[in-house]
Parts: structure tokens; sequence; C-alpha cells
């Protein structure tokens, strides 16, 4: 047994996760990425390991030392009454943000929120250094009630676009962009722009290849799209991915995280600055939310989205972290987001429309989550909609799959997921295909019926809204559970089906090799999350 593999059982086994075992083999395509081997027929794995708070160098820190503590209960809410909280919580919030940042503190207790709404009434957030932080989410811990559901906007608003419960979102936008004016390599960390002036007060910066059929071939990587996919057909595809600056020096800019996708200068891409919210977050509460239905897929407003909690858009470096969600039709969005984290979720009660939803977003990560609903969310953990470089991590989601909700993400990892399906895709057959190259599901365990001859890229007979799944070329790299056979020639790489390999999380082992050692909020991470759900 080497030395290497010595250090990372010690570590798995300190972290009292038992997820490997003596006979695993280390896996080829890991070896590739490593430089143990140079085997030509292998392809070169994406880096996944930016995922996630501050690209996953750090955890989320314990304390805030440095934000003065609100109590809600000092702006008028008051715990375990039948009174709405809703306005106390809210003014709370604003003090929070006139003071330029604070912790929204809720002591131990009940409160309630949504009681009578005649209006859609979210509660917002739209400044930094905003924390929602309860008392825990166990039995002396902190509840929020959610009596009633969200409202429609307007009569005829999609049921996707109902607001969610507490809303974070940054209201600043930017004014001006830039060509991008030489090309870059997918991994690179430079570019060179006409005009680094827009970026002289911007900490991070948005890139952009606007839609372009010309880019649609190789994106595919030779498969043909379908005639019905209706965005490609009459738009071609679109790349967008943002980053933190490092510095700039004259019109190069040197980013924090590497490429997610080359850069073709002939397809007109463009940067301009990113103005996310900062180091806003949540956690440790028990949101509770009364959605008592059997769920219905898209049956109304009502089953996909007003019974949903907590969407963040445009934030960078936040999380939603310890809570527990029960009753509701969505847990977490996470929108036009960068280098954030949703970690340590309970789902429980009554089944709902979906568990995470990762849209238009780069570097997030996803994990330590399980889904004790009676059903199942109907769609797992997911990332779509040009989400790219992210991560899901260590989900359980026993009675579904993971989901890739179409228009076209790329370079994501699915990394030690449990799930009884292979996926529980979603995505109007207009925005697909569900995924472009880069999809990594790594030790990926089955726990559902048998599935012969699983296939990617297949297309179901009678029209309708989820007609076929799409996913190109992925790598399936230690598959194991139940009995899982697969149509191998819409598989890009495939290794080890039926057993588990080693290194166990690829995320992990990725962090460890980049940063040369293992960060410490993954062990802490792991045993605390051992523990939740020990209790």
């Amino acid at each position: 047994m080497n030395l290497k593999f010595s250090k990372y059982r010690f570590l798995i086994l300190l972290c009292f996760v038992i997820s490997i075992t003596y006979g695993q083999e280390e896996a080829k395509i890991w070896q590739k990425f490593t430089g143990k081997i140079s085997n030509p027929e292998i392809p070169v794995l994406f880096d996944y390991s930016y995922a996630g708070y501050k690209l996953g160098a750090i955890g989320v820190p314990k304390k805030f030392k440095n934000l003065k503590v609100f109590k809600v209960t000092d702006f008028g809410a008051i715990a375990n009454d039948t009174i709405s909280d809703q306005e106390a919580i809210q003014a709370t919030i604003n003090a929070a943000e006139k003071n330029k940042g604070g912790i929204v503190f809720f002591p131990k207790g009940e409160f309630l929120v949504n009681v009578k709404p005649i209006k859609t009434n979210p509660i917002e957030i739209s400044s930094s250094n905003i924390i929602l932080k309860g008392s825990g989410f166990g039995k002396n811990g902190t509840i929020i009630n959610m009596k009633n559901h969200m409202l429609r906007r307007t009569p005829n608003e999609p049921e996707w676009k109902v607001s969610y419960m507490f809303t974070f979102s940054s209201n600043k936008r930017a004014k001006a962009q830039t060509n991008i004016l030489k090309n870059a390599k997918e991994g690179d960390f430079t570019i060179e722009v006409e005009n680094a002036d827009l970026f002289k007060e911007a900490k991070f910066i948005h890139l952009e290849m606007p839609y372009n059929r010309e880019a649609v071939s190789e994106s595919l990587e030779g498969k043909k799209p379908r005639p019905h996919w209706e965005k490609i057909q009459e738009k071609g595809v679109t790349f967008i991915e943002n980053h933190e600056i490092k510095s700039i020096s004259g019109n190069t800019i040197t980013l924090k995280d590497p490429l997610v996708n080359a850069i073709n200068t002939s397809y007109n891409w463009q940067a301009k600055p990113f103005y996310p919210l900062e180091n806003v977050g949540v956690e440790d509460i028990f949101f509770k939310a009364n959605f008592k239905d059997k769920f219905k897929h898209h049956k109304d407003y009502l089953h996909d989205n007003a019974w949903s909690i907590i969407a963040m858009s445009n934030v960078a470096n936040s999380w939603v972290r310890r809570c527990k969600f029960s009753n509701i039709t969505g847990a977490v969005s996470l929108g036009n987001s960068y280098a954030s984290s949703i970690l340590m979720l309970l789902i429980e009660g009554n089944s709902g429309h979906k568990l995470t939803n990762v849209t238009q977003s780069s570097r997030i990560l996803t994990g330590l989550i399980n889904d004790k609903t009676n059903y199942g969310q109907w769609h797992g953990a997911s990332m779509s909609h040009k989400t790219s470089g992210s991560v899901i991590w260590r989900v359980k989601t026993p009675k579904q799959g993971w989901d890739s909700h179409a228009d076209i993400p790329k370079n994501n990892l699915v990394d030690l997921y449990e799930g009884a399906k292979m996926t529980s895709h979603g995505g109007n057959y207009k925005n697909e295909p569900h995924h472009l190259k880069g999809l990594t599901l790594w030790n990926y365990k089955r726990v559902g019926k048998t599935q012969e001859n699983y296939d990617y890229w297949k297309l179901s007979g009678a029209r309708h809204l989820y007609w076929g799944f799409a996913v190109v070329n992925p790598n399936v790299v230690g598959l194991h559970g139940s009995k899982t056979t697969l149509e191998e020639k819409n598989v890009g790489y495939l290794e080890s089906l039926g057993t588990q390999v080693f290194p166990a999380s690829l995320y992990e082992a990725q962090l460890e090799h980049r940063l040369g050692k293992v960060p410490k909020w993954i062990c802490k991470s792991l045993k605390e999350w051992q523990k939740i759900q020990n209790n």
C-alpha cells in the first residue's frame, strides 16, 4: 500500500466517514490527472476543485467577530405566539443593512412568516455582510414557520417565477462591457481585454460568449443537435463564467481561478464588471413550511414553487449551511453567482418539487445533503442553465436522483452521490441538451432497481415536455450499487462499472492535489455532518 493511499485512508477514518475499502484500485483517469500515467486514450479530467466558498481553499468561518448582532426580538419578533414576525424580521434586516452589515439573530423558539398574505411579500436582503443565524435546528433551536404559500405577482405569472420566502440579491449591474482580445485556453488564469479601466473599482468579472451557432458543433463533440432543440437551432450556444480578479496590469487581467471555457475571440467574447453581494449567509435554522398535498409535477404554481424557502442571486463567497427544511416545494436556489456553498441540509416531511437548484453560476459547491422526505423531492440536487465548474458532493436522494435541468451547463462534477435513479432530469426539450462536455459522475451509488442500457443520449417516443435525455459524452467512473449497465457508445469515458474506485471523492482529492494538503474545513464538515445525521 503506497504512502498516499495510507494518508487518504487515515483522513477518511479520522472524519468517521467509511467510504472506501482496502481493495479499491486507484482510478486510471485519476492517475492521468496526477501525471502518474500518460495514456493518450484516457481523457484529462477537468479540475473541479475550485468549487465552493472562497474557491474551496477555506471553510465558511465559525464566527464573525467584526459583525454586530441584531436580535429579531429587539425589533418586535416574539417567539411561540400566533402573531406574524415577518415585519420584525425585515426591520431587523433593514437595521443590519443600514449598519453596513450584521448578524440577524433568531433566539430559540418558533417565528411566523407569511401568515396572511394578500400579495407576494418575500423577506428581502440586498446588502453584503448580512447573515441570518438561528440557534440550531434541533429540539431547542430556531423554527421559522412559513404559515401560507407565496402568491403570484400577476395572475398569469409562470409557476417557476413565483418568489421564494427569503431572497438575497444585488441590485447593482455593470453599465458597460469590453471585448476580449486574445484567445485563451481552458485552465488559463489570464485574459486580455480592450479596456481594463472598467475593472479598476471592481472585485469580480463576468465573461460571456454571446449566443453563437458556429460554436455548436464543437460544443456537442460531434453529436448532432436535434431538430426540436429550438434555442440551439435558432441562436446557438452561449457560455458564461464569473471570476474574482487577482490583479490587473495594463489590459491584462489575472484571475483567482482558471477559465472554465476556452476563449475563441472569433466568437466575440466580452467581459464586464460583476457586482455580487458578498458574505451573505443563512445557518442554524429549521424552516418549516406547510405543503401538504401529494405532489404532482407541474400541476400548478402551488405545487411547483409557492412553498420554496431561500433564493440567492448575484452573490459570491456566500452560503447556506446547517439548516433543516420540511414540507417544502424547494429548499435553496442559487443563480448568477460565484464561489459559494450549500452545505449540511436535511429535508424532511412531505415531498415537493425541488431539492436544491444552481443556475447560471460558476464554482458552486452543493454538498452534504440528505433528502428524507416521504417520496423524495421530484428533482434532486441540480446544476443547470449554463452553470459551470461546479460540484454536487456527498448528497443522498434515496428515492430520486441528481438533476440536470438542461440549458447547456458545462464542466461539472457529481461526486459520491447516492440516488435511486441515474438522474431526475428536467428542463423543457426546447432548451436541451441537458449538459455539454465535462460532466463527470464519480463513485455514484445507485440504490434503486436494476437499470439496463441506460442511455445518456436517448430520445423517447412521443413528443412531450421532457422529450429525451442528452448529455454530451460524460465520464462515468466507479458507478456502483444496484446493477446498472450503460449504452456505452454514448459515454465518453467509462471505468470500473460496478466497483468503487480510489480516491473515494474526486473533489476532495483534487483539492488536496491543488493545495498540497486536505483543507481543514473538509474534515471538520464531514465530522459535523456525521454528528448531525446521528442526532
